[in-house]
């Protein structure tokens, strides 16, 4: 084993370890308002440029991570039910409230979106980072943004159910197991940011997917297949043999599943989506095909110099 790999191979293991877990590393920005803001806003820009005419009503988050605070942004530019899953429950309630009461302010402001200056990391990249006026107007934020509807929001964060009848509603399922925990056909938008790559059972959260959304709902998904720091190159972990991954994985819930470009393309077209939007980040400096692991060697080109892609998907009849 070369250093990356003794390294990945501990943190692996010690996640076996009680009290050793911290080792396996954080879940990504949501600890920041600004992030969260910018993450809801670009899928939202996007998203409109490609079927979706308006905030969405009811909105499904797979991965959050460390807050709520991008389902959060969803009700505060206007939708009324946003239901968070997650694997771990990485969020609480107190960082959850902050974040709320910062994204409260970037609305009433109307701030631009914070573009790659400030998270020079985050995809999709957009053309212009202005406050999307045309999809958020001034009626929509005169309302979302009153006193008693931002006092309905804080409640619902504070208290995360699925009572009917409530102006807002939030749900917090973690972990989630089956496509049960949300009434079929219910969701008019589903997003993740960074997550597909982390999801073992890609088939069964496809088909969940397909359930949760209504006839002519939209998905869009930020997906990396990077390697995650466990090895030098970026696309370094499609060179490890199963049985190394195995150990660099360890007791870890969640790392990176190596599936490329092709196969989520794929699930999605076999869980009756239609692909409307795919924006690839390539990049050739990665390792070559002679390094490629057995598993791994009748990957295409594309996927081996596909590093991360925004996909936008319309739910079929």
């Amino acid at each position: 084993m070369n250093t990356r790999m003794l390294i990945m191979a501990a943190k692996g293991l010690a996640c076996y370890v009680p009290g050793l877990r911290r080792l396996s590393g954080g879940t990504g920005g949501t600890n920041s308002a600004r992030y969260c803001y910018s993450v809801w806003l670009r899928h939202l820009v996007m998203a409109s440029r490609h079927g979706l005419g308006a905030v969405p009503e009811s909105v499904a988050e797979l991965g959050p991570g460390d807050s709520l605070g991008t389902g959060v942004a969803a009700l505060l530019s206007g939708a009324s039910r946003y239901c968070a899953l997650d694997l771990i429950a990485f969020a609480n309630p107190q960082m959850n409230l902050r974040i709320f009461d910062e994204l409260v302010e970037l609305f009433r402001r109307r701030a631009p979106i914070p573009d790659q200056a400030e998270l020079p990391a985050l995809k999709p990249l957009l053309d212009l980072y202005d406050f999307p006026h045309h999809l958020v107007t001034q009626e929509v934020l005169d309302w979302a943004l009153a006193a008693p509807r931002v006092a309905a929001i804080r409640r619902a964060i504070a208290s995360p159910a699925d009572a009917a009848g409530g102006e807002v509603r939030v749900a917090y399922r973690a972990p989630w197991h089956d496509a049960k925990v949300i009434e079929p056909g219910a969701v008019d938008m589903v997003f993740s940011q960074s997550v597909l790559q982390h999801v073992d059972d890609l088939e069964t959260t496809y088909a969940a997917l397909h359930a949760w959304l209504k006839s002519g709902g939209i998905m869009t998904h930020q997906v990396g297949f990077g390697c995650h720091g466990t090895a030098q190159e970026w696309n370094g972990h499609w060179a490890y043999g199963d049985w190394a991954w195995k150990i660099m994985r360890g007791g870890r819930p969640y790392l990176t599943n190596r599936q490329p470009h092709s196969v989520h393309v794929g699930l999605f077209r076999k869980h009756g989506f239609e692909i409307v939007c795919d924006v690839r980040r390539t990049e050739t400096s990665g390792i070559g095909r002679d390094r490629l692991a057995r598993r791994f060697r009748d990957m295409s080109d594309e996927d081996l110099t596909t590093m991360s892609a925004f996909i936008i998907a319309i739910r079929g009849a």
